[in-house]
Formats: C-alpha cells, structure tokens, sequence
C-alpha cells in the first residue's frame, strides 16, 4: 500500500505516462501538480520516485535536459495496472467495512433478544 504522496506522484504518472512507454517529467511538474495537497521538497520526490521503482510500478532514471533535472519514467506492468490496483483497494476497503457493519448488526440483535429472553 502506498502513502498519499507516493499515490498522488503514482496519478500524475499514470495520467501523463498512460498512452507512451517513456516520458520525462521535470521535478517541478510534479510538484506543482500535488503541491496545493502535499507539501513535498525535491528531495522527498526523489525518494518517492526511488520508491515506487523498488515496488515494480515505474522504471526512473535521473538526467539532465538543458542543465535542469529530469526524470525519465518507464511504466512497468503494476504501473499500467495502476487504476485496476486502486478500485481493487478500495473495494476491500469497502467490503471490510461492510463486514464490520454487519458484524455490529448481528450483536446488536444478540444482545437485544438476550435482554428480552432474560427479562430485565
């Protein structure tokens, strides 16, 4: 599962990245697509990036364009998968919750007829 910052880094990535197998996205851009939300610094961005490598989304180099840093990004199999992997979350979360609310339901009942059966 991964943190706000590294998901909505993973959006901006998806969203640019989608329809090409490389792009270059300049730190700037992503900052100033998740910047009103996550305050972030250069530096955490590199480890985010560093991160979503390591966890098989995206292939990230660092270079150089115009004296500027870039990063050149590969959308690996899980990183073209992103918006699959996402409902999926979701939907467990949902069902979890589910179950929970039903679990209260059901004790509730429990209880209740006890309480009626015992006569108090």
């Amino acid at each position: 599962m991964l943190t706000k910052p590294e998901s909505k880094v993973m959006d901006f990535i998806y969203e640019n990245a989608r329809d090409k197998k490389t792009v270059m996205f300049a730190p700037k851009q992503i900052l100033s697509a998740i910047l009103p939300k996550h305050e972030i610094t250069v530096k955490q961005l590199d480890s985010i990036m560093r991160n979503l490598a390591l966890d098989g989304y995206i292939d990230v180099r660092n270079s150089e364009k115009k004296g500027n840093q870039v990063y050149v990004v590969t959308m690996k199999l899980r990183g073209e998968a992103w918006t699959r992997e996402r409902a999926e979350a979701t939907r467990r979360v949902v069902r979890r919750i589910g179950f929970q609310v039903a679990l209260a339901c059901i004790g509730f009942a429990i209880t209740y007829l006890l309480w009626e059966i015992i006569g108090n």
